[in-house]
């Protein structure tokens, strides 16, 4: 008897867990139907008529970084649907256990310092891909100042049902085919696919080259055939006469074409745009949020760190036409991952900051300037060039290590 009551004990707990996965399984696929009617369907297919994709690095994510929001998580997810954005990246990674992912931005696969382990020391060593799904939902969580950012990382699962609710579509990087079969089974083919194949998935795929001839872009357009997003990597390789022609032979492929203005400054985002091209990633002016920043900083340069053949009257950097202001130390390219200038000038300068910034800038000195780039390991260059006479008021230099 004893043995028999045990038994049927036994069957009512697993079959009181089975119940609760059940019941956990219809809410959430309820969850997705009731968004599914007026939700990124409508978004679809996708339309140009805002050329922005969110590429957005809420907050500072970095070893000595004071952090709010937690970068590509389901917060991330609502602040760039808030923001207007009808397409968000998201970073995918395979974890040890087979299917399952999460989305974070990561630092060359590993978790980086955007979590900790629940005793709070470094997370940052943790290679994704080694690590089992359940440790990764139980035994970090987010950085953040506040406690309710304090969550543990956001699953592939939860970022794509919060993209749904949200009526964003999401921009997912490729994995293998079981991953786009699973994001397929949450967004249909609402989705973009960044990078990835034909036999796996025949809506938009993205990729970002950095081809130097109009022959290799066109030549990859065919190969990959619409609907294709080329996101160009070197627009600065190219003339504007150049890149117009480059737009318009896309274009009569059918394809889209698309550059990364997270790093270009507005006056050259709404110039590319000009010559035809179709969407940009954001845009370094949107990634100046009041709680987030493009660059994530954890190193300031000021007035002190920087050499010049100016002279300084009234706490003012007076600088004539040629005078220059560059760093008194040679700046390490491990160190220059994201750059930003935040600068009170007037006059006219040239700034050349990393791989994208090399070009003029004027104010009249009534506002300070916001100017963010993308370091490569070949560019570490940082120089500021009086063009004609120019007034500095006051000037920091803020870099990341990725």
């Amino acid at each position: 008897m004893r043995k028999l009551l045990s038994a049927g004990l036994s069957l009512l707990c697993c079959y009181g867990a089975l119940s609760q996965e059940i019941s956990r399984d219809n809410a959430l696929h309820s969850r997705i139907e009731a968004n599914t009617a007026n939700a990124v369907n409508a978004n679809w297919p996708f339309r140009f008529g805002g050329p922005f994709y969110s590429h957005i690095f809420i907050d500072k994510i970095y070893a000595d970084s004071d952090v709010i929001i937690p970068c590509q998580s389901v917060f991330d997810v609502q602040i760039a649907a808030r923001l207007g954005f009808k397409v968000i990246e998201a970073n995918v990674h395979e974890t040890a256990t087979p299917g399952k992912y999460i989305v974070m931005h990561g630092v060359r696969g590993r978790l980086g310092d955007q979590v900790t382990r629940l005793d709070g020391s470094s997370a940052a060593d943790v290679v994704i891909r080694e690590t089992p799904f359940d440790e990764l939902m139980t035994q970090f969580v987010y950085r953040s100042k506040y406690a309710k950012y304090r969550t543990r990382i956001t699953s592939l699962e939860e970022f794509l049902v919060e993209c749904r609710r949200n009526n964003i579509a999401p921009m997912v990087s490729h994995i293998d085919k079981a991953q786009v079969e699973f994001v397929r089974s949450i967004m249909g083919n609402n989705f973009i696919l960044y990078w990835g194949g034909r036999d796996e998935f025949d809506g938009p795929i993205l990729e970002y080259w950095d081809y130097r001839t109009k022959e290799q872009i066109l030549g990859r357009c065919r190969y990959m055939g619409p609907p294709y997003m080329y996101c160009m990597g070197n627009t600065r390789a190219f003339t504007d006469e150049q890149l117009e022609d480059i737009c318009r032979e896309v274009h009569k492929l059918g394809c889209h074409i698309g550059f990364a203005g997270c790093y270009e400054n507005p006056a050259q985002s709404e110039k590319l745009l000009g010559l035809g091209f179709d969407f940009s990633a954001s845009g370094w002016d949107i990634n100046e949020i009041e709680s987030g920043n493009l660059c994530n900083l954890t190193a300031d340069l000021v007035f002190a760190d920087f050499k010049t053949n100016g002279k300084v009257e009234d706490c003012v950097l007076i600088l004539e036409h040629g005078q220059t202001i560059s760093p008194r130390v040679r700046l390490k390219s491990e160190f220059l991952s994201g750059g930003s200038l935040h600068i009170h000038f007037k006059g006219r300068i040239h700034v050349k900051m990393g791989d994208y910034i090399d070009h003029d800038y004027e104010s009249d000195g009534s506002r300070s300037t916001w100017i963010s780039t993308y370091f490569m390991e070949q560019a570490t260059v940082f120089e500021i060039t009086a063009v004609g006479h120019a007034e500095v008021m006051s000037m920091t230099y803020r870099a990341s290590k990725m």
